[in-house]
This record gives structure tokens, sequence and C-alpha cells, in this order.
């Protein structure tokens, strides 16, 4: 049994000291707060995908929200085409259609602009593919290369960013 001993002592570095209770105390202390920080962090992960989920939503909500506002201002442009197709055209002139269309457009105009739509004419501006279309390039007496120098159809913008690129013609 001698021979154990000294095999069992061999064993152990010589520099390592024996495991007491207050050594298993602080493993089991450290295991315990090992586990509740899992715990915390499987709850926070959660609570992240569920806020991903809620803001997910919510911008959709936003969005569908934003696109019923829209549509609700359009109903009026229509309502003024639905009374312009119930009249009889026995009884109405082309003045009074002309006023019509123009009454129906200048309510378009007006919705459009209550969203921030602008349309925008850059007739004598230096060209901007940024913002222009060019159709058409031609030698314009006075004008330098590159400005627009006739608009075929306007541009249309929202705050900074384009909808539509404004059509023009642009000098040589």
């Amino acid at each position: 049994m001698a021979d154990d001993e000294v095999k069992n002592q061999a064993d152990q570095p010589a520099d390592e000291a024996p495991v007491t209770s207050a050594d298993l105390d602080q493993v089991a202390a450290a295991e315990k707060e090992l586990s509740e920080l899992r715990v915390k962090l499987t709850r926070w992960q959660a609570d992240y995908q569920n806020l991903q989920r809620r803001a997910a939503r919510e911008v959709l909500d936003a969005k569908q929200n934003a696109d019923a506002d829209f549509a609700k201002s359009m109903l009026q442009v229509l309502d003024h085409f639905d009374m312009a197709l119930a009249v009889d055209p026995s009884k109405v002139d082309a003045a009074m259609v002309l006023n019509g269309i123009k009454i129906t457009y200048d309510e378009l105009k007006k919705v459009l602009a209550t969203r921030g739509i602008e349309t925008f004419d850059p007739t004598g501006l230096p060209f901007d593919p940024h913002q222009h279309e060019a159709i058409m390039q031609e030698a314009v007496e006075g004008k330098p290369p590159m400005t627009v120098v006739q608009t075929f159809q306007q541009g249309y913008k929202i705050g900074d960013r384009v909808l539509r690129p404004a059509k023009v013609k642009v000098s040589k």
C-alpha cells in the first residue's frame, strides 16, 4: 500500500494544493452565476427578436396607413371625374368641359402638394442627368452647351428625391 500512496502522490503535481470545500463553493457559485447569465442571455435574445418583429410590423402598419391616407385623398379627385361623367353631354359646351377638367386638375395638384410632391421645369438650367432625361440635343444660338432649352414633360420630386425626371431638349 505504501507503493500506492507514493504513486498517487507522484500523479499529483507538486505545486497543486489539495481542493478544499471553499474551492468547491467558489466553483459552485461560478457555475450558478454562469447558469443565471445564460438564462439572461436567452431572455435578451428573445426580447431582441420580439423587438425586431414589432419594429417590422410597425413599419408595415405605417406604410399601409400612409397608402390609405393617400388613397383617401385621391378619392376627391375621383369624385370630380364621376361628376363629370354623370353630366348629360347634350347640356354642356366645350368651355364647361374645360372648366371641369381644370377643377379636377387643380384638385389633383393640391392632393400631390399636400403629400410634398412638386413639379419642376428645368428650362434654362444646366443639364443634370439625375433630374433630367435628355430626349433631344440641338445647337442653340446664345445658350452654353448642356443647357436645358425646352421641357417636353415636367419632372416630379418629393423633397430632394426625383420621382420622375423631366424630359428635355439640351443645347449642343
